[in-house]
């Protein structure tokens, strides 16, 4: 027998035996706004949350922001955000911005929370003197293939311009 032959043999029973084994190494990419950790007033399952916002009467306010860090800071490019439900009483938008990454302690990517990196930002403005909730749903996508349906509970409180402030109650 050719020495090629005993090579190409002795692989085929070693892989048989088990013995010939590969290794993957899997790395998960955490996401602000995706499956990192959530922020308090979060609840749902890592495809569907459902998240509350408060906004002052007649001032517009960032809702939320999505970006994804390499472990060195580096941006990861690729997530989409989609207006699915636009709210009822006020307007949402979708900007190119930055924000300071919030990754806990512990993360490795928790020194990026240093510098304000790329984001995609979700806007708010609730309606001339509406006050009261409102509901936005959005559709997040992220480039590791995985998508969440997030809806936002906006409570939007305040006084209206004009009117009279609410009178102390006596003691």
């Amino acid at each position: 027998m050719t020495a090629g032959r005993w090579m190409v043999m002795m692989a085929a029973v070693a892989l048989v035996a088990g013995c010939a084994v590969q290794h993957v190494q899997v790395v998960p990419v955490t996401m602000n706004g995706g499956p990192a950790p959530r922020p308090a007033g979060t609840v749902g399952t890592p495809e569907k949350v459902m998240l509350t916002r408060t906004v002052p009467v007649g001032q517009e306010r960032e809702l939320n922001f999505y970006q994804g860090l390499h472990e060195d800071c580096a941006p990861i490019s690729g997530i989409t955000v989609e207006i699915l439900t636009a709210p009822a009483h006020g307007t949402a938008s979708l900007r190119d911005g930055t924000d300071y990454p919030t990754f806990p302690a512990g993360n490795p990517r928790a020194a990026c929370n240093k510098k304000a990196m790329p984001a995609q930002q979700l806007w708010y403005q609730p309606a001339p003197g509406y006050t009261g909730a409102d509901v936005l749903e959005v559709q997040v996508f992220y480039p590791m293939g995985t998508a969440q349906k997030q809806t936002y509970t906006i409570n939007i409180q305040g006084n209206v311009q004009g009117a009279a402030p609410p009178k102390p109650i006596a003691p």
